[in-house]
């Protein structure tokens, strides 16, 4: 089993350690920093299935190091180390949905 320390991982660990809900968390982001984030992408960002790297996220980077007490360098070098992992669908169960069709 692979052990990396990613981005997503970081966050989620910090923020449960913390004694945050995702919900809180994003509230926090808006209210201090004008980070408007919903909890879904953060979920999506916890699990790193959102590239962090994108230049988008660097505001969210800082506020993350700033809220949990993080070094801003060390955050930075996890961020560029993350790479994003795809979903993985394989033992998933999809329903199957059949039109009836009616003859007229």
């Amino acid at each position: 089993m692979e052990c990396k320390i990613t981005f997503g991982r970081v966050l989620s660990s910090a923020r449960k350690n913390s004694g945050y809900l995702q919900r809180e968390l994003c509230e926090l982001l808006k209210s201090n920093y004008s980070i408007d984030i919903d909890h879904y992408l953060l979920s999506k960002l916890e699990n790193n299935h959102v590239d962090i790297k994108l230049p988008e996220y660097d505001a969210l980077v800082k506020a993350v190091a700033e809220i949990f007490s993080l070094d801003i360098g060390w955050l930075e070098t996890i961020r560029q180390q993350t790479e994003v992992e795809q979903l993985d669908l394989s033992g998933g169960i999809f329903p199957i949905y059949v039109k009836e069709h009616k003859e007229h």
